[in-house]
């Protein structure tokens, strides 16, 4: 039922211009039909008279002399200058400026002149004197009273104004009527992307569209607007899937790591260890204390939630280097990987830094490193200073990247790194977000060698 209600656009168009035309048309016959019946009645004198008695006033100036010329003898619809023999001296005339500087010009009969509305006609009559009368007229319609002709405008103009009047009050109205009925439409498209935009597709109004194309586009938009609700609703779902994937990860970590950190704090206490086993015990317990932290953070990860923000302060990068080169060169021993540290900054550099999340930052970034890097390969930590930004690069001969990690590298609970192995996604992103809290950036890429590298850049 709604389909058969509907209208085409391009009927809209046609009918549109159909409405325009006739009644253009219309206006047209009725303002020839009065023009022709006033001058049936009377009132005008048809477009010929001026010829007419021009003609005559012809006939008359051919037999005058300038001497017996008598103006009251010529009709005043024609017009007339006589100039004086052999010259262009004008001796009498009731013509204007503009008038008789077309007449002193032309001097040929049956030259015609289109000014405006008019048709100027002039003819030169060689008098019986010698002297030149030169009769002009116009081919138009005036009053037929002489007396209206002195106080009314001139009918012929304002006739034509009067029709050019008609015609474009009548279009306005066409178009004004088309623009409001397109326009309605067009505010319905406007509702349905407000609609769209606030997630709520079923508020847009299909079944009061009246023109087809709209009612399909309107059609569109709300099954567009259903599938993106259900796209963001699925999202939604997602997240809450990650989320709640987090926090059972977390919770899974706290009792291993509980037990690890109790049976660290019994070995330390034993005295009968050697140096060697108390700088690999104490290595663990910080290992613990890391591990605890990012618990922590693992469980604010995905949650509107979040843990009070570590303040700004001016710390030293070589502490960081040192604390985080240690434990890197602990873990590099235990797979029997080199652990190089190539450190160009001074001793003394301070920086405004989050200590331990920047710290966090490079210990995720190296620890990735390594988890990737084969027995016998190579970890280098370099650190140097580019203008204004603090730029820590770290470098393996693992497998490097894959072009997905390539682009997912540092999303949260990104695990379909083939290349690079299964893990949860959760250090790269951490290690990006600390960047971007420094005003820095996180880049990952591919060395020259083939294995990864990942550049973290902080503002000095």
């Amino acid at each position: 039922m709604e389909k058969r209600n509907l209208t085409p656009l391009r009927n809209v168009l046609v009918r549109y211009l159909v409405v325009c035309g006739g009644g253009s048309l219309v206006i047209l016959l009725v303002w020839w039909g009065l023009f022709m019946s006033l001058i049936r009645n009377g009132f005008l004198l048809p477009p010929v008279t001026g010829a007419r008695v021009c003609s005559e006033a012809r006939d008359y100036a051919a037999t005058a002399t300038v001497e017996t010329f008598d103006p009251n003898a010529i009709d005043p619809l024609c017009r007339y200058a006589i100039l004086q023999a052999g010259t262009a001296h004008v001796l009498q005339t009731n013509m204007t400026a503009s008038q008789l500087k077309k007449a002193r010009n032309i001097l040929t009969g049956g030259r015609q002149w289109v000014v405006a509305s008019y048709q100027y006609y002039q003819y030169v009559v060689d008098m019986a004197d010698g002297a030149r009368c030169i009769l002009q007229y116009d081919y138009s319609v005036p009053y037929a009273d002489p007396a209206l002709r002195e106080v009314l405008p001139d009918f012929q103009t304002m006739y034509i104004l009067l029709l050019i009047l008609l015609e474009v009050i009548w279009l306005a109205l066409c178009t004004h009527r088309t623009v409001k009925v397109l326009a309605r439409e067009t505010r319905k498209l406007t509702k349905a992307t407000a609609a769209i935009a606030a997630q709520r597709p079923e508020e847009i109004e299909v079944s009061g569209a009246k023109v087809r194309e709209f009612a399909e586009t309107l059609r569109a938009m709300q099954t567009m607007g259903s599938q993106l609700t259900a796209s963001l609703q699925s999202q939604w779902k997602l997240e809450q899937q990650r989320a709640e994937q987090t926090a059972a990860l977390a919770h899974d970590l706290k009792t291993p790591l509980a037990i690890i950190t109790g049976n660290a704090d019994l070995l330390a206490e034993d005295e009968n260890l050697t140096e060697a086993q108390k700088a690999q015990i104490a290595a663990m317990q910080r290992a613990a204390e890391k591990a605890d932290r990012y618990l922590q953070t693992l469980r604010t990860v995905n949650t509107t939630e979040t843990s009070p923000q570590e303040p700004m302060q001016r710390v030293q990068v070589q502490e960081i280097l040192t604390r985080c080169a240690n434990d890197a060169k602990l873990l590099c021993e235990n797979k029997s990987i080199q652990f190089v540290l190539n450190n160009a900054m001074e001793n003394a550099r301070t920086i405004p830094a989050q200590r331990q999340a920047l710290s966090r930052a490079l210990d995720n970034i190296l620890e990735n490193a390594v988890r990737f890097t084969p027995a016998g390969g190579t970890i280098t930590l370099d650190a140097v200073e580019e203008g204004q930004e603090i730029v820590f690069t770290v470098t393996d001969t693992g497998p490097g990247f894959s072009p997905e990690a390539l682009q997912k590298a540092g999303r949260e609970l990104f695990t379909t790194d083939a290349a690079r192995g299964q893990h949860w996604g959760l250090g790269l992103a951490a290690a990006r977000r600390t960047a971007q809290t420094h005003n820095g950036t996180l880049t990952v890429s591919n060395g020259e060698n083939g294995g990864g590298k990942v550049e973290l850049r902080v503002r000095r």
